[in-house]
């Protein structure tokens, strides 16, 4: 994205110190100027006014999904845009019952929600929790307007607005 907008300033928030040296030494190395990696968690980050918000695997992972959704929108132009990339599930268990959708529910149980459940709140929507959930989500956090704007074979990309 840094390089397709050579114009734009991009700011990387993580809260695991070694992952942001990372990043930070990747874009170093790719001539990635318009780059930045700072410590932060999703519902606390400084930025604002920002036209964009991108979370790439990260919502259902969240101990407060609704916490970082209600920042992620105060944090935002109101003309700007929160962009989530989410494991593509439906919205009820016999949905995901293929063989993605069962490998899935095995690496949710076995990672997702731990993660999720040893963070503040807790909430555990985990990598099925569809978009109907994913929604419900969102809109707790202040958005009016959320829609699949494109999939893939495992993912869902959600666009969420004012």
């Amino acid at each position: 994205m840094a390089r397709a907008f050579p114009s734009s300033t991009f700011v990387g928030y993580d809260f695991h110190q070694p992952s942001i040296e990372h990043a930070t030494a990747y874009a170093r190395t790719n001539g990635a100027e318009n780059v930045r990696f700072e410590v932060a968690k999703a519902k606390d980050f400084p930025a604002r006014d920002l036209d964009l918000v991108t979370c790439f695997d990260v919502l259902h992972d969240l101990g407060d999904p609704v916490g970082a959704a209600t920042h992620i929108h105060r944090s935002l132009k109101p003309d700007g845009t929160w962009m989530l990339m989410e494991p593509l599930a439906g919205d009820a268990t016999e949905d995901n019952l293929g063989p993605v959708g069962r490998v899935a529910y095995a690496f949710s149980t076995m990672v997702c929600v731990p993660v999720s459940l040893s963070q503040e709140v807790g909430m555990a929507l985990g990598a099925q929790a569809g978009q109907m959930k994913l929604a419900e989500v969102i809109k707790a956090g202040g958005f009016t307007r959320v829609r699949r704007a494109a999939e893939t074979p495992l993912n869902m990309v959600l666009e969420a607005r004012y």
